[in-house]
């Protein structure tokens, strides 16, 4: 071991002392431990995934499908998309009433590529004090100038909004755009989003209409809706949300997340 990767080891277990001594060292538990307990704390909402029945119904896919690449091979502006990726993201954009699809390799990285690229310079984004961290992540690294609302807050909602425009000529004169970002089910609190009042409000205070709702259904996918198509189809807005995020490794016992938006899928790439 050379010196300079002894001294970090001796560092980071300096570190880890520190929060075994202060009660605050995560150890997790071992794949022998959980296979002794029932679930009531992983993301596989329906048990599908530990069931065994998505991996039957994958085998079975897989047959259909025998040359089936495994992997990415490459990112999607070079030679990345492959036929069956098209038609995944054809069918889930029928699925769940949308224009378009795109697929990613995580519901993270689908907020992540969302809030950094399509949001533009000049244009707002209202959020819930309380939506994901890949939200976050997303927003400090686009060029929009970003605006917190009080949790499931509809006053505090319009407050933002009478603010921006009152601060702002171009968002009150129609000319940028305010974007509103929210989930369907708060994993923290375990809350619904009053989503249609939220409509409401936005509607009310934007009525040139140069506004882009967006939702992450993280915790609605599969759940809920005709066929767990989620939260907004539920409610018939597919129309109304221009951004719907819907992730796979929750509800569907899977892994991946794709995105529903109105605006052009080739800007996501």
């Amino acid at each position: 071991m050379s010196v300079g990767l002894n001294i970090l080891c001796h560092k980071l277990q300096a570190a880890l002392d520190n929060r075994r001594e202060e009660g605050r060292l995560i150890d997790p538990p071992s794949a022998a431990t959980l296979a002794k307990m029932k679930d009531f704390g992983s993301n596989d909402s329906l048990s599908l995934s530990s069931s065994g029945v998505l991996s039957k119904a994958f085998l079975r896919e897989l047959r259909k499908h025998p040359n089936f690449t495994v992997g990415s091979t490459s990112s999607r502006i070079l030679d990345g998309t492959k036929q069956y990726l098209e038609n995944i993201e054809r069918d889930l954009a029928q699925f769940h009433g949308a224009e378009s699809a795109m697929f990613f390799s995580s519901g993270y990285d689908a907020n992540v590529a969302v809030w950094s690229v399509i949001p533009q310079p000049g244009d707002f984004v209202v959020y819930d004090e309380l939506v994901h961290a890949s939200i976050h992540d997303g927003m400090r690294r686009g060029r929009a100038t970003t605006v917190p609302f009080k949790h499931s807050d509809c006053e505090s909602l319009r407050d933002c909004l009478e603010g921006i425009k009152a601060g702002h000529p171009a968002v009150s004169e129609g000319k940028q755009v305010v974007f509103i970002s929210l989930e369907s089910f708060y994993s923290l609190d375990g809350d619904m989003a009053p989503v249609l009042e939220i409509v409401d409000v936005v509607r009310e205070t934007l009525p040139r209409g140069n506004y882009v709702l967006a939702i992450d259904e993280a915790h609605s996918n599969g759940i809920v809706g005709p066929n767990g198509s989620g939260f907004i189809c539920h409610y018939k807005l597919e129309d109304v949300f221009g951004i719907r995020l819907q992730t796979c490794g929750k509800g569907l016992g899977s892994a991946g997340g794709k995105n529903h938006p109105f605006v052009l899928p080739g800007y996501g790439v």
